[in-house]
């Protein structure tokens, strides 16, 4: 089993510092009611930096792909996951506002950052809501269409034998 990684991201941000790992998707507990199957990994690279103004940031990076719940047939549904995340660095002088935060997305600085937590916060924030196969994809769908035809069509067998 893979321990969790733990940084100083602010620290890291500061030093430029690189990390590159794997995430078991089984070992997410926040993102696993929202999942098929847990089996699999997420692969994450992790980059600290300082923008032009100087201010800290990382980039996140995650990539794999997860088995979500189809809503509508509570079949396995595949969901890549391809994200990139751009996060400022806040400290508790620093409001988001007085950083100039509009479009970016902002996280304090946290001197034991777990690494494994901030990939499952990106890719919940990154996930549909009610998560659901495509028209024509869906098993439940084609099932219920196959059903609703027959009783009808046993209705209309039954008055055709009713009337002869």
């Amino acid at each position: 089993m893979s321990a969790r990684v733990i940084i100083d991201s602010l620290e890291f941000a500061l030093n430029g510092k690189e990390l590159r790992g794997e995430v078991p998707i089984g070992m997410l507990d926040r993102l696993s009611g929202e999942l098929f199957d847990r089996g699999g990994n997420l692969q994450y690279s992790l980059y600290g930096q300082t923008d032009q103004r100087q201010r800290p940031q990382l980039r996140l990076e995650v990539r794999g792909e997860v088995l979500l719940q189809c809503q509508r047939c509570l079949g396995s549904l595949p969901c890549p996951i391809e994200l990139v995340t751009q996060l400022l660095l806040l400290d508790e002088k620093t409001s988001d506002v007085d950083a100039g935060v509009e479009d970016l997305d902002a996280i304090p600085v946290n001197a034991e950052l777990d690494v494994w937590s901030l990939v499952e916060d990106e890719v919940l924030l990154a996930q549909q809501i009610a998560p659901r196969h495509m028209e024509g994809q869906c098993e439940a769908a084609s099932k219920l269409k196959d059903d609703a035809a027959s009783p009808f069509a046993a209705l209309a067998g039954l008055k055709d034998k009713q009337l002869n």
